[in-house]
């Protein structure tokens, strides 16, 4: 039976919400942040043992517009000094003059950090060539967990060749 990956961070508290909208086969792997870091051999190899073992047929990045990490970052708040929050921060700084001409700058900074966290794992040698012979599609949920609501998209769309 075909199942669902989802990627999100764990401070969301997605789970439940994502199960009962998507159902019983879904799988979960969590990062600070829905930063994946892939050069991390244990992610990398998490991420693909799923893909191979477990009828993966859709992966889903996942951000919440109320994350206490993306929000911190956008009002400029101390939080703690980790890797994720160094990368969302730097994305954040690159994108700057983008993400503030928004009326929502935290979603903009989570759907930015989306098409990032694609590129890399369509960079990745394994990662990309697993989910192009298995037809594993990609998609974004921007969510707001505490209103039970989600928007879903095909960030994939914006890698494919013409």
């Amino acid at each position: 039976m075909s199942k669902k990956l989802f990627l999100l961070c764990p401070l969301i508290h997605g789970e439940v919400y994502l199960q009962k909208r998507f159902g019983n086969d879904c799988l979960f792997m969590t990062a600070l942040g829905s930063v994946f870091d892939l050069d991390n051999q244990a992610y990398a190899d998490s991420i693909i043992h799923l893909l191979l073992h477990e009828d993966i047929t859709e992966i889903f990045h996942v951000h919440d517009i109320e994350s206490p990490l993306l929000t911190s970052i956008v009002k400029k708040e101390d939080f703690f000094n980790s890797s994720s929050h160094q990368l969302l921060d730097s994305l954040y700084r690159e994108n700057y003059y983008e993400i503030t001409q928004e009326p929502n700058k935290i979603a903009s900074l989570a759907l930015i950090h989306m098409k990032h966290q694609v590129n890399l794992i369509f960079r990745h040698p394994r990662l990309s060539s697993i989910i192009i012979e298995n037809k594993i599609g990609i998609q974004g949920i921007l969510s707001q967990i505490t209103k039970r609501k989600s928007i879903q998209f095909d960030i994939q769309m914006d890698f494919q060749k013409l």
